[in-house]
């Protein structure tokens, strides 16, 4: 073989096939080497579509096609270059499956981000009697918490509690994340307490879990834990603590954060200094995050995508351009419908009009303008800018409206204070045969709250099981309560929030509302749930302050104050922006 095929000595004998292979004296020279071991040992690891369909066709002419060990292996290796259509024939064609040919191809199937398929397969394995071990479960527990499917994720943990496996980390690390995913962090966290051996992997799992699910504090507390036992971070911890910061608001952690990233040698990780930009831009330290962005060398258009929707949100209209010319002309990067949709979204935070006209003159000029998912933000900015005529216009010239359109325009009217020209295009949208989903019914029970359309409102309500077969969320009957608050029905309002288990957010509406109708006796009520979930927010206890101002009991005012002060808790002054042409 070497003979015809010169080869480097220091190569494998691996690499030394696949170049006599891929040559043109294969057939004679690679004859001599079918054996099935010899085919196995080159099929493990190969990851290209031309050598590996060689293989195939040598071991089909070398008539060993038919042995199980190799089948497995090809099913595997094909999946692996994402042809799961060829790893399916292959499968197919086995006719005495194993446990190993299952396994292969459920992994495969999840490699691919065929979930729904992966979890098929494995019910068909149950049926023909072949029960899972260690590797089956941990290559079908994601897709479970990909698609929210609890019961069988459960029953599967189940299975694996009766069958009584030996601990092992790589599957336990699996249900921990599956948890995580389907919203179960407290479960996620029993099973990891109860793992008799940990690595990194499952700390940045339950990390990961607890930051994704915004419980940034828990997640932080996490990470202390994790470097009292010896572990240290890597760029996936790193990713969670900055995810972790963002949840929790505070800057001053987020800086900590930045800097352990700059010590553990991390600080030139794309990802994590796009997370960092991400992570100043919503703190409004916009300062912050153009430093990192002016150190990346080579910048992608996230980082541009995300430096343009910064200087948006903070109204610096003159630094937005001037780095978008730069984009487009120095390094070349042509404007996409996401980075568009990015600096119309800072325009909106901001109010900036003249700013939000401009960007649109530029989304006409990149032929965006007949984009829904452009288009809708199109008129969320003019919305957020009380420009309901231009809102209006923008959406009678869209060619083709989906869902999003129609809710754009419908919450603009609503924040708005415009309750019928909102009803009024939701009466439009049923009749065009678009059904309303969950968005849609909060933006028009919103408009009817701001608007005093109380009997609307309540309409509108009663009609969503019946008419349209949506279960009510926290959101619907958060905006119902306000509906009720505002129209001064407080008690009816408190009912209805004592039988929902409500975001504190809830309890500061009704709150407000009972210091512009001066019921005290609600306040009081209101303020001690809100003391127990949030004790140190500075603002629920200047409300009940103004509240007792305005029903003239200075003593409550006076308590109020005093106990502010013991507990050294300051409110945080306010700021606005205008924009200057």
């Amino acid at each position: 073989m070497n003979r015809h095929c010169r080869v480097p000595y220091r190569y494998s004998w691996r690499q030394k096939i696949l170049v006599c292979l891929t040559s043109k004296f294969s057939r004679q020279n690679f004859h001599n080497y079918s054996t099935q071991r010899l085919h196995a040992s080159i099929l493990q690891g190969l990851r290209k579509t031309k050598p590996l369909k060689q293989v195939h066709a040598h071991i089909i002419t070398s008539g060993v096609s038919g042995n199980i060990f190799l089948c497995n292996r090809l099913v595997n290796s094909y999946a692996s270059c994402g042809l799961m259509a060829n790893a399916h024939i292959i499968f197919s064609q086995i006719l005495y499956k194993n446990l190993v040919s299952w396994t292969v191809l459920v992994s495969g199937l999840i490699k691919n981000g065929l979930f729904i398929e992966a979890i098929e397969a494995f019910h068909e394995m149950i049926v023909k009697e072949i029960m899972p071990n260690e590797l089956t479960i941990a290559s079908v527990l994601p897709a479970f918490g990909k698609l929210g499917f609890a019961k069988m994720g459960k029953s599967v943990h189940c299975y694996w509690i009766r069958k009584k496996f030996q601990d092992n980390v790589f599957v336990e690390t699996a249900f921990v994340d599956m948890y995580s995913k389907l919203g179960c962090t407290n479960v996620a966290r029993y099973v990891f307490d109860k793992m008799s051996d940990r690595n990194v992997v499952s700390w940045n799992v339950i990390i990961a879990g607890y930051s994704d699910k915004g419980f940034g504090e828990e997640a932080l507390l996490l990470f202390n834990a994790m470097k009292r036992r010896g572990f240290f971070a890597d760029v996936f911890t790193l990713m969670s603590l900055v995810s972790a910061c963002l949840s929790i608001e505070d800057l001053r952690v987020g800086s900590g954060v930045h800097g352990l990233i700059i010590r553990s040698g991390y600080g030139n990780d794309q990802l994590l200094r796009t997370s960092l930009m991400q992570m100043y831009i919503s703190g409004n330290s916009v300062n912050d995050a153009y430093c990192i962005f002016d150190e990346i060398p080579m910048k992608d258009v996230v980082a541009w995508t995300l430096m343009l929707s910064g200087f948006s949100k903070s109204g610096e209209s003159k630094r937005t351009f001037e780095h978008l010319n730069k984009m487009m002309r120095v390094d070349e990067i042509v404007l996409d419908s996401i980075s568009l949709v990015s600096i119309l979204s800072g325009c909106s935070c901001s109010g900036a009009l003249q700013h939000g006209r401009r960007v649109h003159a530029l989304v006409i000029k990149a032929g965006f303008e007949s984009d829904v998912f452009v288009g809708s933000s199109v008129i969320d900015m003019y919305a957020n800018c009380a420009n309901m005529e231009d809102a209006k216009r923008c959406f009678e010239w869209m060619e083709e409206k989906d869902i999003v359109c129609w809710n754009a325009l419908i919450s603009g009217y609503g924040m708005n204070g415009y309750g019928n020209d909102a009803i009024d295009l939701f009466m439009k949208m049923k009749g065009s045969g678009l059904i309303p989903d969950e968005s849609t019914l909060v933006s028009i029970l919103f408009a009817c709250s701001h608007a005093g359309l109380v009997d609307q409102g309540l309409q509108i309500f009663d009609c969503i099981v019946e008419n349209w077969s949506i279960v009510p969320s926290l959101k619907h009957y958060a905006c119902v309560i306000d509906l009720l608050a505002r129209a001064g029905r407080l008690n009816d309002a408190y009912t209805l929030m004592k039988r929902m288990d409500l975001q504190p957010d809830i309890y500061s509406a009704l709150l407000s509302a009972c210091r512009v109708h001066k019921n005290i006796e609600m306040g009081i009520k209101i303020s001690q749930k809100l003391f127990e979930s949030r004790p140190n927010d500075v603002g629920q206890y200047v409300l009940l302050s103004n509240m007792y101002a305005l029903a003239g009991n200075w003593d409550g005012v006076k308590s109020t104050r005093i106990y502010l002060r013991s507990r050294n808790l300051k409110k945080e002054p306010g700021f606005s922006t205008i924009e200057i042409d």
